[in-house]
Parts: C-alpha cells; structure tokens; sequence
C-alpha cells in the first residue's frame, strides 16, 4: 500500500491551541455552493463554482477539566467561549510530520449535551468557519 494513512485517535480538534479534553471524535466539513445555469442553447446545465463553508465539529465526555492542564479546554471552556460569542482559531490535525494541517478562525455555531440514565454524559460542538480555512504540512 503506498503512502501512510492517519489514525483516527490522532486527529485532533484544537481551540486557540487547545486540544478539547476527552474528545471521541472530530470532524470537518466544507460545501461549496455551485451556481448553474442553463438555457435554450445549452444542453444540460452549466456550472461556476461560487463560494464555500466550512467547520469542524466534536464529540466529546462532559468532563472537569484538570486543574493543572494548560493544554486543554473541556465543557466549562466550550460553554464559556459559546456564550461570549468570542472567535477562536481551530486547528484539525495530527501534528505528525507530513500530515496535513486545517487552520482557520471560527464561532462556535451549537452545543449538545446529552446524559443517559446509565453511562456517561457527552457532548459535541460546531464551530462554523469564517473566512478561508487554510491547509499546510506539519513539520
């Protein structure tokens, strides 16, 4: 098999540099809005490509944070953040040499949490992009 595929446990969602405590999965999404046209002269439609969203979103354990972590944000922080309607910068990577890098400047967009009778309670957050996501390699 060429090349080196990524683990998912190794990606990560961080928050202004933060990795988000106790997170089970992460994503992100963009969507490109396509314009089309068409019109008696054409055969079938034609397509620009317009402009583009995009976001990253967790799932996570609602958990305390530890006191003495400075590496990590946890439910306090995301609520926190969500509330003062604040931008923060996330980051969706690795951090391994070679793998790819998404940066961009985002507002948390929603927060659920959800707690069942039996296990523990979880959590996940969106944060819409705003502006352009940019993509480099790790180093």
């Amino acid at each position: 098999m060429a090349g080196n595929t990524y683990a998912g446990k190794n990606l990560r969602i961080r928050v202004d540099g933060k990795t988000i405590f106790h997170a089970t999965e992460c994503s992100f999404t963009t969507s490109r809005n396509m314009e089309s046209i068409a019109s008696k002269d054409t055969n079938g439609e034609q397509v620009t490509p317009g402009n583009y969203t995009w976001g990253v979103s967790t799932n996570y354990l609602v958990a305390n944070i530890p006191t003495a972590s400075t590496t990590q944000i946890a439910t306090k922080q995301i609520l926190d953040t969500y509330q003062q309607g604040s931008e923060v910068e996330v980051q969706f990577s690795t951090e391994i040499v070679g793998d790819v890098i998404i940066t961009g400047n985002s507002f948390i967009e929603s927060i659920n949490m959800t707690a069942p009778t039996n296990g523990v309670a979880t959590g996940d957050a969106s944060f819409k992009g705003n502006g352009d996501f940019v993509t480099t390699v790790a180093a």
